[in-house]
């Protein structure tokens, strides 16, 4: 059997049928035993093939589990990705009728891309980002490091250097504003011309940009304009003194010898810190009104002002609004400030002295703050009673109008705010105790009264994408846009999507009444093992033994539940996401191939984890050890295994990336007993070399030894069973020295244990890393023989591969100038 050729799906971030006689599973008799017959190495290497299918690169296990729709103009029509098995087609919807058609001509816009750039577009997978459509029709997009333009009559225009972040439109609609060579441009829509409105701008002191070292990580000009379009609210981001950490190409794809370079880190306690700036710019002769407040410092993880939702024009124009949140994150403010003077006023504080002060439900979404400028009002969140809740505040006092929400559900976010009909749309969860505390329903509450009426609800999860505050998370991940918002601007209508993991995801249509238009999209699976099943969501208790905790089950597609199973315990174990999937998407990625080697694989959101409330979160404040609390998951397993006789507890595995390879670490070294075998990931091992703004808020200042506790390294001398540690060494995100410090330990205390490195690779799993961790799984908790160097290759491969053979590709090219194959 051929074992060369085999596509798999990224299985990083944040933020992815041969047979069915089994292989790994054993009965209670043949569990201990060693010797392999002859045809186990077929049957073994028929797992690999189903795994591989599930960990295929170029496009995802299933499609569609969810639409983005990004809106046109103010019209009650909108566009999203519709994600097919060789990529994406652009799709125009009429929300009043359902009806729908292409956005453009594929085949015509990929032919003259092709001809125009010599690189390949294929039309049913084009690969372009950034996209923006103007009510005419005319879309502009960026590609292959240009930005293009492309009319409803087929007219391909290229415009320039693709932007550092994404353009933002006027409300006139006549300009637009962005960022090049680390300063602001302005673009007239119209006659095509542009000027930049600064001219001192540089790299590591920037106009409207997000700090260095998380630049690769956020989308979106720091930027938003006045309602008059005559002048820009932005920030200067400040890395001046912010400390280096350094990086080393080992392995440059163009040479032999090494190349290093830089960039600015902050780590916990540092005395530098990137810093924010604030002030307003007139479009027209460039004039600065700095505004007299001190430079905000970059927290809340990766978001900055902007991005993150807190910062904003009032509705007359004439004074601009932000939140202050203080280094550590202990208190935010809310600051007034005249447009015109750059004077200004502190109209609130929250505080938290035995946590962090949280705006939103996790910190990869922007703060759920949401302006009222007609009303000269915002919505506020808090979790000050506990659960989050909602308030309404005067923006000219700074007095607190009413609180919105009741406490006996939680607030997961704002969908939209209609300021015309005096209401706000937001999703709740935990309102029915024999739900699943995680799924949300949609709510609508008047801003007048408080009232609340449900307008959606179910046995599962209702999804309807906040309004075009996207950060990090939703869009850009579905092939949509930062502008991208689940509510039409008439307010009339929204696309929601229903999600459970053991059925299809359905997208539709509704009006504001609730009532469904059409069905947009049922997901469909796309590449699957022959027997496929889909996992299982599971409830059960913490450490504790009251608090309920989610969970999913992922089993083989040849299940058979007369035989022993051994368990993998795939963790993420950042305090700052739940991480169990509600779709075939995010973890489900890494899980699916994993059971197919003949594991029953669980994920478990443990306590010190978001989705709840603060009493839920915090249990892992000053104490990140305890993210997705380890306890927990021994305990669900244990409570799974009672249910489920088949998995065995003598032989139970743990695997993670990034925060996941930090917590699987962790496991093995707190908890020997319960974990024999260890594959961990990309893992922030210790939080006093990552990322400043992680550290601080969710172990706190750093002070004295506060955060031993918490190192992988501090447990090095535990390790009794077998572990595997991957690293990229490109990967700024989690910086490798965090690695190497623990590897150092680790020899320290004459440990043995395995290392995979991946010199040119960033925060993501090579195929073959990937494929490390499944050989260490089979042969050292299963006790079985791998495949001798099965080739996978996964999405991080697939999308390298891609890249180059797009690239210049034209010239290669079939006769129409379109590739006659993908790699294989």
């Amino acid at each position: 059997m051929n074992t060369k050729r085999h596509y798999g799906l990224l299985a990083g971030m944040c933020a992815i049928a041969l047979t069915s006689a089994p292989a790994l599973a054993q009965t209670a008799e043949q569990q201990h035993t060693s010797v392999e017959e002859p045809a186990a190495t077929a049957e073994m290497e028929a797992r690999y093939e189903r795994a591989a299918m599930l960990a295929r690169g170029g496009s995802p296990v299933s499609l569609n589990n969810q639409v983005i729709p990004t809106w046109i103009g103010g019209e009650d029509r909108f566009w999203y990705c519709k994600q097919t098995e060789a990529g994406c087609t652009y799709t125009l919807v009429d929300a009043r009728t359902g009806n729908s058609r292409l956005l453009f001509d594929h085949s015509d816009l990929a032919a003259k891309l092709t001809k125009k750039s010599g690189n390949i577009f294929p039309p049913d997978d084009l690969g372009i980002t950034d996209l923006y459509v103007d009510g005419d029709g005319t879309i502009t997009f960026s590609a292959f490091q240009k930005r293009y333009s492309y009319d409803s009559n087929g007219v391909l225009k290229e415009l320039g250097d693709a932007l550092l972040s994404a353009p933002v439109v006027s409300p006139d609609g006549k300009l637009e504003a962005y960022v090049k060579d680390w300063n602001i441009w302005v673009r007239d829509l119209e006659s095509g011309e542009e000027k930049p409105i600064t001219t001192d701008g540089q790299e590591r002191y920037a106009y409207a940009t997000k700090p260095g070292a998380s630049r690769g990580f956020t989308w979106g000009s720091e930027l938003r304009w006045a309602p008059d379009s005559k002048r820009v609210f932005t920030v200067q981001t400040d890395d001046r003194q912010v400390k280096d950490v350094p990086f080393i190409q080992y392995a440059p794809e163009d040479g032999v010898r090494p190349v290093a370079f830089s960039m600015p880190y902050a780590f916990p306690g540092d005395l530098h810190i990137p810093m924010y700036r604030m002030l307003v710019v007139d479009v027209e002769d460039g004039k600065q009104v700095p505004i007299k407040y001190r430079d905000l410092p970059a927290g809340r993880m990766l978001d900055a002002p902007f991005n993150g939702g807190r910062a904003w024009w009032g509705g007359d124009g004439k004074r601009v609004f932000f939140v202050d949140v203080e280094r550590g994150e202990k208190a935010a403010h809310l600051i007034s400030a005249d447009a015109s003077t750059g004077d200004t006023t502190e109209l609130f504080s929250e505080t938290n002295p035995d946590g962090y002060v949280e705006l939103s439900d996790n910190v990869y979404e922007a703060a759920s703050i949401v302006p009222l400028p007609e009303r000269n009002q915002v919505i506020w969140y808090s979790e000050r009673t506990g659960r989050p809740q909602l308030y309404l505040y005067d923006l000219a006092t700074g007095q607190l109008v009413r609180k919105l929400t009741d406490d006996a559900y939680g607030v997961r976010r704002i969908v939209s705010a209609d300021e015309s009909r005096g209401e706000v749309l937001i999703s709740i969860s935990g309102r029915d105790p024999t739900k699943n505390p995680y799924y949300e329903e949609i709510l609508r509450i008047d801003l007048d009264t408080g009232n609340g009426e449900i307008l959606s609800q179910g046995d599962d999860h209702r999804f309807i994408a906040p309004d075009g505050r996207n950060g990090v998370s939703f869009a850009l991940l579905l092939g949509g846009a930062p502008r991208g918002s689940g509510v039409s601007p008439s307010g009339d209508y929204w696309v929601e999507t229903r999600q459970r993991i053991d059925r299809p995801a359905v997208s539709v249509i509704r009006t504001r009444s609730g009532r469904e238009v059409a069905t947009l999209e049922t997901a469909s699976l796309n590449h699957v093992p022959e027997g496929f099943r889909r996992p299982e969501p599971v409830l059960v208790k913490a450490a504790n033994g009251k608090t309920i905790l989610q969970g999913a089950i992922f089993r083989p597609s040849d299940f058979d539940p007369s035989k022993i199973y051994p368990v993998i315990d795939l963790i993420y174990g950042g305090p700052q996401a739940a991480v169990v999937p509600v779709a075939l998407d995010g973890l489900a990625n890494m899980a699916m191939p994993l059971a197919e080697l003949g594991f029953v694989t669980v994920i478990i959101d443990g306590r010190g984890t978001t989705g709840r409330d603060r009493e839920f979160h915090e249990h892992s404040y000053g104490a990140v050890e305890k993210a997705s609390e380890v306890e927990d998951h021994i305990a669900a397993i244990r409570q799974l295994a009672q249910r489920y006789p088949y998995m065995d507890l003598d032989r139970v595995g743990i695997t993670g990336f990034s925060g996941g390879g930090y917590m699987s670490t962790s496991a093995i070294l707190r908890y020997p007993d319960f974990y024999k075998v260890a594959v961990s990931g990309a893992g922030n091992h210790d939080q006093r070399d990552f990322w400043h703004s992680w550290g601080e808020r969710y172990q706190g200042e750093l002070d004295g030894d506060n955060y031993l506790a918490q190192a992988n390294l501090t447990y090095a001398k535990n390790l009794e069973g077998k572990l595997l540690l991957y690293q990229g060494l490109m990967d700024t995100g989690v910086q490798p020295g965090t690695l190497f410090n623990l590897v150092q330990k680790l020899e320290d205390e004459n440990k043995d244990f395995d290392l995979v490195i991946a010199p040119r690779a960033g925060h993501s799993y090579t195929g073959y890393a990937q494929r490390r961790g499944w050989d260490y799984f089979v042969e050292h908790l299963a006790g079985k023989t791998p495949p001798k160097e099965f080739e996978l290759i996964n999405g991080y491969d697939y999308t390298i591969a891609e890249m180059k053979r797009r690239k210049g590709g034209a010239s290669k090219a079939g006769k129409d100038g379109q590739p006659e194959s993908k790699p294989e």
